[in-house]
């Protein structure tokens, strides 16, 4: 097993958030659900997961004392919000608009992204060392440095957001800095979810025109 991009990843790791101890009932269950040896590895290199480029990439911990960063509370917010749309995802991270990283427990745990805004799913990876070099492979497309660091130029993030378009990206919404707002958890995948739920049943190239409640 080449551990470059695993030691890579841990490297650059945030400093600032300390994610607690983990809760290890959880992570046993977890466990028997995904047999993944790497990933719980990184789960203890990382010590319990975090974020990291600077808050662009993100895997969630096993303790409870956040409910952003807690894999169980994030989870049940995916299957409250999206229902049937996430059968069978568990999802243990999250890029820099809050997009899940998950395994899909219905294709024998392998890795897909899905797409909160669209509701479809991207295969990635047959495990978690695969994802890794699928993340370092496609860098400014699942992990978005470049958009983070214009952000930061004149704005800031705190832990518990992400970065979400004011036109949303299934309406040509631009992938830039001024298209767009930082949201809370767990606003923001409340937001894509109600657009989720109108368009991922669609064929690729529909016209859409998204409608939201008030």
């Amino acid at each position: 097993m080449n551990k470059e991009f695993f030691n890579k990843l841990l490297d650059n790791k945030v400093r600032d958030l300390y994610s607690g101890e983990p809760d290890f009932m959880l992570l046993s269950r977890y466990k028997h659900l995904v047999k993944d040896t790497a990933y719980f590895d990184f789960l203890i290199e990382s010590h319990n997961g975090g974020f990291f480029y600077k808050q662009s990439l993100h895997v969630y911990s096993y303790s409870h004392n956040r409910d952003f960063n807690d894999i169980e509370q994030v989870n049940q917010v995916l299957k409250q919000e999206y229902g049937e749309i996430v059968q069978g995802l568990e999802s243990f991270g999250q890029d820099l608009f809050g997009n899940q990283f998950c395994f899909d427990t219905a294709a024998g745990n392998r890795i897909v992204f899905f797409n909160t805004e669209t509701g479809k799913k991207e295969d990635m990876a047959a495990d978690f060392m695969g994802w890794l070099d699928a993340i370092y492979r496609h860098f400014g497309y699942y992990v978005g440095l470049n958009l983070m660091n214009d952000w930061r130029m004149k704005n800031s993030l705190v832990f518990n957001q992400r970065l979400c378009p004011k036109i949303p990206f299934v309406s040509s919404g631009d992938f830039s800095a001024g298209n767009l707002y930082a949201c809370n958890f767990p606003d923001y995948l409340r937001s894509y979810a109600a657009i989720a739920k109108q368009v991922y049943h669609l064929p690729e190239g529909t016209t859409v025109k998204v409608t939201f409640k008030k």
